[in-house]
């Protein structure tokens, strides 16, 4: 691996260190059953992953609880949820085995990404002079995916030497409506779920695998095309060749 990648991988291990000191300092969970209950449902939804064409990495629905997780719990409890999920969807049923600096650099990825969105969600807003759920969520949904789409591209572009200018646009793409339908879905969620509605907030489990079921079968059907395209180009290439000859 560079030397350049290898530097990158260590600041952002020693910024989700920072974060992850910080959420142990301030561990003091309001209600453990529904924390208990919301990470179990978050942990699942990290199996449900989607890798995305031509990129050698993948995003799941554990997103979304993410993002409920910045108004609905502490620092500490959004934190573990990003960690945790970030565990297992890179474990759970890989298509290979991946390597441990692999691992390591998802989990401390989105422990960055969870902690920023979290103090953006809560700090930009207050500094505004607002305190609505939708300031908030908005808020954190563009730094999360501003910051992971950017993280997740620029350590490919280091391992790989890759282009920078290429790999962030191509991940955007695939990844921006999967996010925007996922952040309203949050939103939808979180709002429900003040006060003493939080099993309202359950139900975002259902309605983000009818969005997975779908975004799959639309990533699949395009690298279905793709290859159909390619497959055209090649025929017509040897058609020409014959024809020459």
């Amino acid at each position: 691996m560079p030397r350049l990648a290898k530097i990158y991988i260590a600041l952002i291990a020693t910024l989700a260190a920072a974060a992850l000191t910080v959420a142990g300092y301030q561990w003091k969970p309001a209600n453990v059953g529904q924390f208990v209950l919301f990470f179990g449902l978050a942990m699942v939804a990290s199996t449900m992953k989607i890798r995305l064409p031509g990129l050698k990495t993948s995003i799941s629905t554990n997103f979304v609880f993410i993002l409920i997780g910045l108004a609905l719990f502490s620092f500490s409890e959004t934190v573990l949820i990003g960690l945790g999920g970030a565990l297992v969807q890179s474990l759970w049923r890989p298509l290979q085995r991946p390597k441990a600096v692999q691992v390591f650099f998802n989990g401390a990825c989105l422990t960055v990404c969870t902690a920023a969105a979290f103090w953006a969600s809560h700090a930009l807003p207050a500094m505004l002079g607002s305190s609505s759920s939708a300031a908030m969520m908005t808020v954190g949904a563009s730094v999360y995916v501003v910051l992971n789409t950017g993280l997740v591209s620029l350590v490919i572009s280091l391992a790989e030497g890759q282009s920078l200018k290429q790999l962030w646009p191509q991940c955007y793409e695939w990844t921006f409506p999967y996010f925007l339908v996922g952040a309203a879905v949050a939103g939808l969620a979180s709002a429900a779920g003040q006060g003493n509605n939080f099993g309202v907030t359950l139900l975002v489990v259902p309605a983000m695998y009818f969005v997975y079921v779908y975004y799959r079968m639309r990533i699949m059907r395009a690298v279905m095309d793709n290859i159909s395209n390619v497959s055209h180009e090649n025929e017509g290439a040897l058609a020409g060749i014959s024809h020459v000859r």
